[in-house]
């Protein structure tokens, strides 16, 4: 083959290459082609063209992808409308204060005065006029009527402000001031006259911001928003508009509008070249009324709860101050309130009984091994009466200075080299990575608890033995002719005191220590 021959046939391929890449090029923008490239560009200057088409494609130009003036205006339009609610969002950050608000607006005249009744210091007031268990049942009687009156009904009522209220906020607590900084610099917060020069910007340098505009303004569109009566709210409370019911109407058609043209939806898909991006709603919904109604129930019994355990507390000092002439009883070393100040700080059981426990150690070496065994020594070791009679109070007795001494023991034994002080001790460092370490120490303590209780209770129904007893020989003193006791009277000389006031005076001393350790039992 010639030179001549080859090269026209190398011209004959050339063209025919250049004809077939014109074709394969001319199909491909018609129906599309496997060039990525190609096929964004082509969407993009579809959607450039379906912009174009729409109400607000002034907002966007395609060509040079930059955010125009126009929709800086409407965004400072927006703002100096919603300036006023920013500040009163601002200036009353805690959120709770609204929701209180909101329910406080919904209460019927009714509530308002049970809530009235309710109040911590109210029930405060009443404790010092009624007893405690029929001030409770008043108390969780008007809870119950108060709470009966959130009926589906009102309980719908307040939610629907509640969800007004939460699109309202996020929507004027968009930061419309930072987005026109990016259109002017030099705008100031919260100065809206003279109008300021608003000028167009790259929209790559705001499209985060419409995307969160978008899904706070898109969010109030929603049919079923309580408008009417969120701003019927907004007045009562502040006793002015905040912003006109109006004003407030003719935003959200304006931003339906926008919503429903897709323009803006369009622009952000152009300038993030992502076709599939769907505006997502900021909204995010809890109710409202259960957390109330939760909160109402727990403070109102709190508060009767605290007032109990004043009263209780107040009470028991009280006896204290009569029994022993003080309150700071120490009888015990190791099972003490003191002690379990660790078990407390590790969420672990504590030593429940005590204090309780501490009293009865106190009375048993004070009074059952003194005084009350002086009684014991005269009246029932010395006193002339039927044996079947004085059984009791000397089993009583008896026990009690058995109870005292186990009371002793069971006290070493929570020591620090006692049986259960001991594994207690070992076992604290290795809760923090043991469960069972915690398991064992909660055991201990509980058994150790039972045993104080047993303690108490057993003490308690000797010491009601005693003084039954006690009060029968009272009476029986004071009778012309004693019945039960023969010789009172030879008895007398044994004692420094009135034999009447040496008995009635152990008998007041059971007394209140009964009333003492029933608070504590009763618990």
């Amino acid at each position: 083959m010639s030179l001549n021959s080859s090269y026209n046939s190398n011209e004959k391929k050339s063209d025919s290459s250049q004809k077939q890449s014109f074709f394969q090029s001319f199909f491909a923008s018609l129906f599309g082609g496997s060039n990525p490239e190609a096929e964004k560009k082509r969407k993009l200057k579809a959607l450039a063209k379906t912009i174009s088409k729409t109400k607000y494609h002034t907002f966007y130009k395609t060509n040079s992808s930059e955010m125009t003036e126009s929709f800086a205006k409407l965004m400072f339009d927006i703002y100096k409308v919603v300036f006023p609610a920013q500040q009163l969002f601002k200036n009353t950050q805690n959120v709770s204060l609204f929701k209180h608000k909101i329910i406080n607006f919904s209460l019927s005249e009714k509530q308002h005065d049970l809530l009235a009744q309710i109040d911590e210091q109210k029930i405060a007031e009443m404790s010092k006029q009624i007893e405690i268990n029929k001030l409770t049942e008043q108390v969780e009687e008007k809870l119950q009527l108060f709470l009966s009156e959130f009926d589906s009904a009102k309980t719908a009522k307040i939610e629907a402000i509640y969800k007004a209220y939460t699109l309202f906020k996020d929507f004027c607590c968009f930061d419309y001031f930072l987005l026109l900084k990016k259109y002017n610099s030099s705008i100031r917060e919260g100065v809206f006259v003279p109008v300021p020069k608003l000028e167009k910007v790259n929209a790559e340098y705001v499209v985060d911001d419409l995307k969160d505009f978008l899904s706070v303004a898109y969010a109030i569109t929603a049919e079923d928003v309580a408008w009417n009566d969120f701003f019927a709210m907004l007045k009562e409370i502040y006793g002015k508009e905040v912003i006109s019911p109006s004003t407030w109407k003719k935003i959200i058609v304006k931003i339906k509008n926008i919503q429903v043209s897709k323009t803006l939806d369009f622009v952000i898909q152009h300038i993030s070249q992502d076709f599939k991006y769907e505006t997502s709603l900021h909204y995010h919904y809890e109710s409202l009324i259960e957390p109330y109604i939760d909160k109402i129930q727990n403070e109102t019994r709190d508060a009767i709860s605290k007032i109990t355990i004043a009263l209780k507390d107040s009470k028991a000092n009280s006896i204290c101050m009569q029994i022993f002439g003080k309150t700071d009883v120490h009888a015990l070393e190791h099972y003490t309130q003191n002690g379990d100040a660790l078990l407390e700080k590790k969420n672990l059981n504590t030593y429940e009984y005590a204090e309780p426990l501490n009293y009865l150690k106190e009375f048993l070496l004070e009074y059952l091994k003194k005084e009350i065994r002086e009684y014991f020594d005269v009246v029932v070791i010395r006193g002339q009466w039927d044996s079947t009679l004085s059984a009791p109070i000397s089993n009583a007795y008896q026990e009690l200075l058995t109870i005292s001494d186990k009371i002793s023991e069971f006290d070493e034994m929570m020591s620090e080299e006692g049986a259960y002080g001991m594994k207690i001790k070992t076992l604290l460092p290795k809760t923090a990575h043991d469960s069972g370490a915690e398991n064992i120490i909660n055991r201990v303590v509980s058994d150790a608890n039972d045993a104080a209780k047993t303690f108490i209770y057993t003490s308690t129904q000797n010491l009601v033995t005693i003084g039954k007893t006690v009060k029968q020989l009272i009476e029986d003193y004071s009778k012309p002719k004693p019945i039960i006791v023969k010789n009172w009277k030879e008895l007398e000389k044994y004692i420094d005191s009135p034999m009447k006031d040496f008995c009635v005076g152990i008998y007041k001393k059971i007394y209140l220590f009964v009333q003492l350790m029933q608070q504590y039992l009763a618990g």
